[in-house]
């Protein structure tokens, strides 16, 4: 079982990124933890059920990097993912840097559209 943090600002469809929320749903039904390490309440509040395929959001009050350490320390995984942004290169946060520093794999959004897990 893997989990997924996705960023949401130039990621998910909702928010102006190429990953669509089918393909999310395919990997919660595949039985994989996903969860949202950005703008949450761009999800929260236009997608209707959206509890029903997110488990975790954040990173409420706490730095990326510190949601994605804490996440990892208190949820059991085989893997832990984070998909999103590289900054200056696709779009305006650093989670590629964030991932790093948080000991995940890191994928950029546009490679997870495209068939990268």
């Amino acid at each position: 079982m893997r989990l997924y943090l996705f960023d949401v600002d130039e990621t998910l469809e909702c928010s102006g990124g190429p990953i669509k929320l089918n393909s999310l749903v395919v990997l919660r039904n595949e039985g994989h933890i996903l969860g949202l390490c950005g703008n949450f309440a761009m999800v929260t509040l236009h997608i209707a059920n959206w509890h029903h395929l997110f488990s975790l959001i954040g990173p409420m009050s706490m730095s990326k990097t510190d949601f994605m350490r804490n996440v990892r320390q208190h949820v059991p995984a085989d893997d832990y993912i984070m998909v999103g942004n590289i900054l200056g290169v696709s779009g305006a946060s650093d989670d590629s840097g964030a991932a790093g520093e948080a000991g995940w794999r890191f994928i950029k959004e546009s490679d997870f559209a495209q068939g990268a897990s």
